[in-house]
């Protein structure tokens, strides 16, 4: 479902478009305390593959009868390749309650050019929904166990023949989007339920392999254009060694891990960035992160100690931070993704709508359709829970 306001400015009045959006509603448990990861010193150069149309090429990274890849260069390291255009992607079970996306505008500040609210899910802007029925049906806030929804700009990409990065033209009315470019911050007020309490499951029983494990993932457009994981793509520099993850880009901002496998813990999420500049983060810490000791009010684990963070967690591509998100399984939480590129700093926090930080109050609850410069740095100079 593409909505009809551009991405490109300030939403306009009325409904969830209008100067605030609507923040009323109980968050369903006790105040927590919140948690930050912050990831410092972001970006780098090189090249990824990048798709492109067999009959024109350039075809000089990888070449099939059926595959055309590109040697893309990067010369930047301001953030690259999170500064492309990035597309966010939902696995449930999880329920959206607020979507807002914000990106600078003029005189210094950042106008909410994307917003999407349960009160009102049909009077979205500048957002268009795909997977799992959203193209044709909308986008009712829940998503089911393993099911996918891919959240973009409602910017159409003409995918088809000539277009480059090369996507094969959608079917069945659907149409393909950008996603956002340069720095952005993503605003999602949201809890992640286990799959017994969210409805429309998209896995046949709990042996699923992602079964029961929520993701909020950024993915460079491209790639989820060409089709995530289909047998042409940029998520490796060899389409047949994807487990190489170099290509591309991917970031993996919450996730629960289950694989069926050894790192399998449905409390804690796991983040990292992956593709052709290397790994960043940290991988899931498995069963040496226990959430049943945890007090109630935790939100940041130290994953040494077993214990609450007693501040929050810095990171940059030669250190871990050392620290795991919590999943909030009883209440929402503001799940806050900024990217800033000036700054090379990506900032993740977690967030009860009953403890809002006061140097946020500018921006949240109401999340109005724009905020001066002064209030995307607090949330980039935010460390909780102290």
């Amino acid at each position: 479902m593409a909505c009809s306001s551009s991405p490109s400015g300030p939403a306009g009045p009325g409904g969830p478009t209008g100067d605030k959006l609507d923040a009323s509603g109980p968050s369903g448990d006790s105040p927590s305390n919140g948690g930050t990861i912050t990831f410092e010193s972001i970006g780098a150069m090189g090249t990824f593959p990048s798709r492109r149309d067999p009959a024109i090429g350039p075809c000089d990274a990888y070449h099939t009868d059926s595959c055309c890849l590109a040697n893309q260069a990067v010369t930047s390291d301001a953030l690259t390749p999170w500064d492309e255009d990035l597309i966010l992607t939902l696995r449930g079970p999880m329920v959206v309650k607020q979507l807002a996306v914000y990106q600078p505008g003029a005189d210094k500040t950042w106008s909410r050019v994307s917003a999407w609210d349960a009160a009102t899910p049909g009077a979205a802007s500048g957002l268009a929904f795909a997977g799992n029925g959203t193209d044709t049906a909308g986008f009712p806030g829940s998503v089911g166990t393993e099911c996918l929804v891919n959240v973009s700009t409602s910017d159409p990409f003409a995918c088809g023949a000539g277009s480059s990065p090369y996507c094969p033209a959608p079917s069945g009315g659907t149409s393909a989007h950008r996603g956002w470019s340069g720095s952005k911050l993503f605003v999602m007020l949201a809890t992640m339920p286990h799959a017994g309490d969210v409805a429309g499951a998209c896995s046949h029983d709990a042996t699923g392999n992602w079964y029961d494990a929520p993701w909020i993932g950024l993915s460079v457009g491209e790639l989820v254009r060409a089709g995530s994981f289909v047998s042409c793509q940029c998520y490796a520099k060899d389409p047949a060694k994807g487990y190489l993850a170099d290509g591309c880009g991917q970031f993996n901002v919450f996730e629960v891990v289950n694989d069926n496998n050894q790192y399998k813990n449905l409390d804690v999420f796991s983040t990292n960035m992956i593709g052709y500049g290397g790994y960043v983060g940290e991988g899931p810490c498995g069963g040496t992160c226990d959430a049943a000791k945890l007090a109630a009010d935790v939100d940041l684990i130290d994953k040494a100690t077993d214990t609450e963070a007693r501040a929050g967690a810095v990171s940059s591509p030669t250190k871990g931070p050392g620290a795991a998100l919590r999943r909030p399984v009883t209440g929402y939480r503001y799940f806050v993704i900024l990217l800033d590129v000036p700054s090379r700093t990506v900032q993740l926090a977690l967030i009860h709508p009953s403890r809002i930080p006061a140097a946020l109050a500018g921006l949240m609850p109401g999340l109005p359709a724009s905020v001066d410069a002064a209030a995307i740095d607090s949330v980039r100079m935010l460390r909780l829970p102290r």
